[in-house]
């Protein structure tokens, strides 16, 4: 039997919770064995000169022994100076129970990168961590779709960490929609003036689902802006955490953050958990955060069964709007249809 390694995940920079034990997770994760990563273009496996020697990452460092060579797949891309680049990545569990994944991205100066990583359902339960590190140089932009589609029984680890340099951009989208349990680091650096980031976070919850997400955005250099938007449906007896932390380093002067969440709960037992968080150590900047959280009202359910829809229905159509709100932005048609063939799945709340 695999070794447990017992971990505190996804914590805080500022541990102001302690009454609600909400500055970290804990966790007990196994080592393994590398996981699988497929790329459908051949020439993605590409040799990374001056990246970072040391990254912070949304998961933290405990993380790092699931990540040691011999257990770990790793995957490189990058975006030469002045290029545009796609790549596509289909990541799986493998035939191990547990099994870990590292993949790192590069945008070179002026380069535009786009890397969709795709996490495929198991064929049975185990557990899968992947890390993925994002550089983007002066003047690029890489865009990071991450579409999380793990089976029932089955955990994920998604460990993000990402430098911008000076007007270096990220722009993050993250679909969540399958039957596991998902933990979600991200942290983010916009080390140099002018750098962005934009977070969208789409996901649809039920059963006894958990998502625990820890998202972090340091502001380090002048004229620097953030964009996190949270959107999500919790059903039965989900439960979600999110703590999104913004926050503004002494000299990041005109800079602005802004975080705004959304949440549908659909069930009487669910938990939400929402956790906002404004760091400040500069005067001229502006932050911002707000939340609306939220059940189906009477005049939602009469409209619905107007038409002939019962609640169950009623339910499901607007869970799937949401999220199709999200799907529609990942920009690929393959992976676009076979989200919604997920969502479809989870969605057939008769048959669970």
């Amino acid at each position: 039997m695999e070794e447990q390694n017992s971990m505190k995940i996804n914590q805080l920079p500022s541990k102001t919770w302690y009454w609600l034990g909400l500055n970290d997770t804990k966790v007990k994760w196994a080592a393994g064995a590398p996981c699988e990563i497929c790329a459908e273009e051949l020439s993605a496996d590409d040799e990374i000169t001056g990246f970072p020697e040391a990254m912070n990452t949304g998961a933290g460092k405990e993380t790092d022994v699931l990540f040691a060579p011999e257990q770990t797949k790793n995957w490189s891309v990058s975006a030469k100076e002045g290029q545009t680049k796609q790549v596509t990545l289909s990541i799986g569990q493998g035939k191990e129970k547990v099994s870990s994944g590292k993949i790192r991205a590069a945008a070179e100066e002026g380069a535009s990168l786009t890397v969709f990583e795709v996490f495929e359902p198991a064929q049975a339960a185990g557990q899968l961590a992947v890390r993925t590190e994002l550089y983007a140089k002066k003047n690029s932009r890489i865009r990071l779709v991450q579409v999380m589609m793990r089976g029932e029984g089955q955990e994920l680890l998604n460990d993000v960490g990402c430098i911008c340099e000076e007007n270096g951009a990220l722009d993050l989208l993250q679909v969540v929609v399958g039957k596991g349990d998902v933990y979600d680091g991200i942290w983010t650096e916009l080390q140099k003036d002018h750098a962005s980031l934009q977070a969208k976070i789409g996901y649809l919850l039920q059963n006894q689902q958990k998502f625990d997400v820890n998202l972090n955005v340091r502001h380090f250099g002048k004229v620097t802006e953030s964009t996190i938007q949270a959107d999500g449906t919790l059903m039965d007896a989900a439960e979600k955490i999110f703590r999104g932390t913004i926050d503004f380093v002494r000299g990041s002067a005109d800079s602005v953050g802004a975080e705004t969440e959304q949440v549908l709960l659909l069930g009487d037992d669910v938990v939400n958990k929402t956790i906002p968080v404004i760091l400040c150590a500069e005067e001229n900047v502006q932050g911002s955060h707000g939340a609306a959280i939220g059940e189906l009202d009477e005049e939602t359910l009469f409209y619905f069964g107007a038409r002939g829809m019962d609640r169950t229905q009623a339910e499901n159509t607007i869970a799937r709007a949401k999220l199709e709100a999200k799907i529609q932005k990942i920009g690929d048609a393959d992976i676009e249809q076979k989200v919604k063939t997920q969502l479809a799945e989870v969605l057939d709340r008769d048959n669970r």
